[in-house]
């Protein structure tokens, strides 16, 4: 009877979603929760996706967060979309690397059926950019990163206009600052004149800017971008990234603003700067709680937490007197969890600590 009752249920909320459309959003990165919403799309574009629940509330999703869109279209089911997600998502996780080219295949021959389907340009938008993430996993398993900066700088044009521009000019970034592409400031200078973002986004896009700048050297020019941003615990920390100098100048003020600052990424970010700052200076000793702190506290954020590990991989060896958890901080960044990352590469040319 409970089966019954089970079965009755379910058979009743498919009917309910029936027609509706939804989005699955990130939570949480860090712990890989996500949350879907059904209702009926709005609108769409470089700022995210408008969803109109049953009760006639609206909510704008950021396009940053945004996993999987199940859109309605005649001849295309929920679960032609959810085939995408699911396999890529068996891809992350597959044990073997067998196991993660099949997920992936079929991902792509799920993400090529909407593709062909499609029709309407958000569909179309949507599939090519699926297609990009697909394609672009399966040429990182098969050592050809060279074809992924051509895949996201074709399909960034492709999604013009849509809530997938502003991911895939960030992918395009990433894959760019990993290849050591001198155009990598320029797609985030593309990234912050992206009209319609909400204000809260925009002013992330800028201090992603920022961070580059910094990267780059360039800590004046990231101070010119940050005025322009408007007053924010995370404005006064990467300000006070950019006011770092030699001989200790500005480190209380930037542990002050890590102190106020509720951005996890951004935190990780500051976090490392000021690491790489205090190596520069000769420092290695506080330098490296820094980096053991990013370890530590934003496992969630591969980015930074593959910058931290590479300078832990030297660090705990000279530091630590810990040869051994500097080897072990390297063999990490060898492993498919950083195969996107500028870090692995440099991590497979040291040699590791003798034990």
């Amino acid at each position: 009877m409970r089966q019954i009752l089970s079965l009755g249920f379910c058979l009743l909320f498919s009917c309910s979603i029936l027609g509706q459309e939804s989005v699955r959003v990130s939570t949480d990165r860090s712990k890989n929760l996500s949350e879907v919403f059904n209702g009926t799309i709005q609108s769409e574009s470089p700022g995210g996706i408008v969803l109109k629940a049953t009760d006639g509330k609206t909510t704008t999703f950021s396009p940053l967060d945004i996993l999987m869109v199940q859109y309605k279209h005649e001849s295309l089911a929920r679960l032609d979309f959810q085939m995408v997600y699911d396999r890529q998502l068996q891809a992350q996780t597959a044990t073997s690397a067998k196991d993660q080219a099949d997920r992936l295949k079929q991902a792509e021959i799920a993400a090529t059926k909407l593709l062909d389907e499609a029709g309407r340009p958000a569909i179309v938008r949507y599939a090519r950019f699926k297609l990009a993430q697909i394609r672009s996993d399966m040429a990182r398993a098969a050592g050809k990163d060279s074809e992924i900066l051509s895949t996201w700088k074709q399909t960034a044009l492709e999604v013009k206009g849509g809530w997938e521009e502003l991911p895939a000019l960030k992918a395009l970034a990433e894959i760019q600052e990993s290849q050591g592409s001198a155009d990598v400031l320029a797609t985030y200078e593309t990234m912050s004149k992206l009209t319609g973002l909400p204000p809260v986004l925009a002013q992330r896009v800028g201090y992603l800017l920022a961070a580059q700048l910094l990267r780059k050297g360039k800590p004046a020019d990231a101070l010119a971008r940050l005025k322009s941003l408007p007053s924010s615990p995370e404005t006064t920390l990467m300000v006070a990234c950019a006011n770092l100098g030699p001989a200790g100048k500005g480190v209380a003020d930037l542990r002050q603003a890590m102190a106020n600052a509720t951005d996890g990424h951004l935190i990780a970010i500051a976090c490392n700067h000021l690491g790489e700052t205090l190596l520069a200076d000769k420092n290695s000793d506080d330098a490296f709680w820094e980096f053991v702190r990013v370890e530590a506290q934003f496992p969630g954020d591969p980015a930074e937490l593959a910058r931290a590990l590479f300078q832990l991989g030297t660090l705990y060896d000279t530091v630590a007197k810990d040869p051994k958890r500097a080897t072990e901080c390297l063999e990490r960044l060898k492993s498919r969890e950083f195969s996107s990352s500028p870090f692995q590469k440099k991590a497979l040319q040291l040699k590791a600590p003798a034990a």
